[in-house]
């Protein structure tokens, strides 16, 4: 009803309009001489009113364009940066290829899922548990070398202890000279090696490596490079350690798990691996 009314109240222009659009389309039609001149008359001016809306058109679908481009490039970007995860990941993976093979080990990777906030301690939650193996006193390790040892083992996750938490330690040695020691943390994310009598044969750029003594922890993972040898102490050396990974950057480790029977331990793999725990600085 609003409709008719309306064009109740505008049919006179609306007959305006309708008359004039018939009388133009005659016009252009005819060969009249006074048809010719209408034509030439209005050509103009139409130029000018279609240039216009001509151009918005364009802009309309360059801006169309534009936006499909931005959003191809946002795309590719976050392909492109996928891609260089995917190398960074696979050159992590070639790297721990390089450790020697220890057929009495298997590796089970997991990721990083969580850090503890509490600056006091450092620690790490994996996404793999006792389910998949995982026991009380295991390495954990990386491409760059030892990262710790698994402090708590709960069904699907666990808790790894950092080689700069306070409460780490494991046997270590000097591989050049064979020199047997403990690592411990020392402060930030530097090490230190101690037990070290101020006689031995210890020098600054020497690698320190696990000694494998205690049955978990295999020997020959490297720890770090030795940073300053300090002679102080009249019977012990004090010996700063440079380590190989980068504690405060870790995504994924590596859980070294023992082959049992190549053990000669038989299934009863919570029990070994409960009293090495203390080797290793883990609580029960």
């Amino acid at each position: 009803m609003r409709l008719f009314a309306l064009l109740d109240r505008l049919r006179d222009w609306v007959a305006l309009l309708v008359v004039l659009i018939v009388s133009m389309i005659t016009m252009s039609a005819s060969n009249h001489p006074s048809a010719e001149t209408f034509r030439h008359s209005i050509g103009r001016p139409l130029e000018l009113l279609a240039s216009p809306v001509s151009a918005l058109i364009r802009a309309t679908t360059l801006w169309q364009e534009n936006a499909e481009l931005r959003k191809e490039l946002i795309t590719m970007s976050m392909e492109r940066n996928q891609y260089r995860d995917a190398l960074l990941e696979n050159s992590r993976l070639r790297r721990l290829l390089g450790f020697r093979d220890r057929p009495e080990f298997q590796y089970l990777a997991a990721e990083v899922v969580s850090r503890d906030p509490n600056p006091a301690f450092s620690s790490l939650t994996l996404d793999k548990g006792r389910y998949d193996g995982v026991r009380v006193g295991q390495a954990v390790v990386t491409s760059g070398g030892l990262a710790g040892v698994v402090h708590r083992a709960g069904p699907n996750s666990s808790t790894v202890l950092l080689a700069t938490d306070r409460n780490f330690a494991v046997s270590a040695r000097v591989e050049r000279t064979r020199v047997d020691g403990i690592v411990r943390w020392s402060g930030g994310y530097q090490l230190q090696l101690t037990e070290i009598p101020r006689n031995l044969d210890v020098k600054e750029g020497d690698r320190i490596v696990s000694s494998g003594l205690g049955g978990l922890i295999p020997g020959g993972i490297p720890i770090g490079l030795v940073e300053a040898v300090k002679l102080d102490d009249p019977l012990f050396m004090e010996v700063s350690v440079d380590p190989f990974v980068p504690y405060s950057r870790l995504e994924e480790v590596f859980v070294l798990i023992p082959r049992w029977p190549l053990l000669g331990t038989g299934n009863d793999s919570t029990a070994v691996a409960d009293s090495l725990a203390a080797t290793v600085g883990g609580e029960q």
